[in-house]
């Protein structure tokens, strides 16, 4: 069976692609004025580690790495653990600040863009382990070395669907008024 859509449906279904075109292409290649990773929207530099004891997250923010620690078995957080950490020449253990849930650790060793390998010894009550994970701390200016005037290719996929919309529309418009004049 063969379905056939009624130009009003054709011209809906032709305006959604055009829609989702634009949204996928977004608003165009800007640097703009603000420089990465200073508060606009990228997010933090974190690490991920898990063991079958404990899920572990830590973020690097202002200075701070912030550490959660979860039970792995059960997601419930772990509180007053004791918390080392290892990471080149930093070895610190982790204040806990009850108020957030979260252990802190001065984030100095951090302050340059790079791959910091972490290991983590946790000690809460009788579970004892000891987790890996990896920091990748990214560089505000890799990235930015695009030529003069380059285009991003998502730009040339909107541009191409936006033509093929509108011819698409203009043949189904030629087309109904051609009908339009056959019929009177």
């Amino acid at each position: 069976m063969i379905t056939i859509f009624k130009p009003r449906k054709i011209a809906l279904i032709l305006a959604g692609l055009a829609t989702a075109t634009l949204t996928a292409a977004g608003p165009g290649h800007d640097h703009g004025d603000a420089a990465p990773g200073a508060n606009t929207g990228t997010a933090s530099p974190r690490f991920e580690a898990r063991s079958d004891l404990f899920e572990v997250v830590g973020v690097l923010n202002a200075g701070q790495l912030a550490i959660t620690i979860d039970r792995f078995a059960s997601n419930e957080p772990v509180f007053n653990a004791g918390v080392e950490i290892e990471s080149g020449t930093l070895k610190a253990t982790a204040t806990f600040d009850g108020e957030r849930g979260i252990y802190q650790v001065a984030a100095a060793t951090f302050a340059k863009p790079g791959s910091y390998p972490i290991s983590l010894t946790i000690n809460a009550g009788d579970d004892a382990d000891i987790l890996a994970g990896s920091l990748l701390v990214p560089d505000p200016e890799a990235g930015h070395d695009h030529p003069a005037g380059a285009t991003p290719w998502l730009n040339w996929i909107a541009i191409g669907g936006l033509i093929a919309t509108g011819a698409v529309a203009a043949a189904l418009i030629v087309r109904r008024r051609a009908g339009r004049a056959s019929h009177v």
